[in-house]
């Protein structure tokens, strides 16, 4: 019986241990790099690099006036959604609200 409790605590010690060697690896591991761009709507698009993301429109600028809607797919947390009405030709870049973690990919929708 005295054998079986020594490796229980001893199981017990590692685990915890384990644990917290896993946390801190957790905490000081850098964040996953990564840049892209979305789909293009009406030459407008979502352009993402690591935690940022922006909405751009590339020349000539927005083909149509209205409102172009983008998603910022986020990891470990919520996705970030941004309307932003266009007048058409505008070249200009939005800045979203960052993901804590990383984007994987942004997409983009266009509404009159």
């Amino acid at each position: 019986m005295r054998m079986n409790s020594t490796f229980r605590e001893r199981t017990a010690s590692t685990l915890a241990a384990l644990l917290v060697v896993g946390g801190a690896a957790v905490m000081v591991s850098p964040q996953a790099s990564a840049a892209g761009d979305g789909n293009k709507v009406h030459n407008c698009f979502g352009r993402w690099y690591n935690t940022d993301w922006d909405q751009k429109c590339s020349s000539p600028g927005a083909a149509y006036a209205g409102t172009y809607e983008s998603k910022a797919i986020c990891t470990l947390e919520p996705d970030n959604w941004m309307d932003q009405w266009r007048a058409r030709g505008s070249t200009a870049t939005y800045d979203g609200h960052d993901c804590d973690w990383s984007v994987t990919g942004v997409q983009t929708w266009f509404y009159q």
